[in-house]
């Protein structure tokens, strides 16, 4: 799988990503991987269990940043859902975003491994 056909499967151009890295797809290919050692998910993942709002709020945010500078777009999309809501002090619908958000997680790192395989 290349990086083109990485991106088409989550139903995103890579053209503006590669932009960002550079003009680099070697270099976004390198931070890609990097993407999957990053533990900013498994944080949110039990602060929300823990329903600690704070460490969901800070994990959530910068799980918002990382998606974004990839233009991984729904896991921007439902991070930032969960960064509103506390915002919001509305917790309670932030179990359920979870919940889409770690299917959403699950199925880009799937797409990456294939990447990398």
């Amino acid at each position: 799988m290349t990086v083109k056909e990485f991106y088409d499967s989550i139903g995103v151009s890579p053209d503006e990503v590669i932009k960002r890295f550079g003009g680099s797809e070697t270099m976004l290919t390198k931070f890609l991987n990097k993407f999957l050692a990053d533990t900013t998910f498994n944080q949110l993942e039990e602060a929300v269990a823990a329903g600690d709002n704070e460490t969901t709020f800070r994990a959530a945010h910068t799980l918002k940043g990382l998606a974004g500078n990839f233009d991984f777009v729904k896991l921007r999309d439902l991070s930032a859902s969960i960064v509103e809501r506390y915002r919001a002090n509305d917790f309670a619908p932030i179990p359920e975003i979870f919940g889409q958000l770690k299917v959403c997680y699950n199925e880009t790192v799937e797409s990456l491994k294939k990447l990398f395989a």
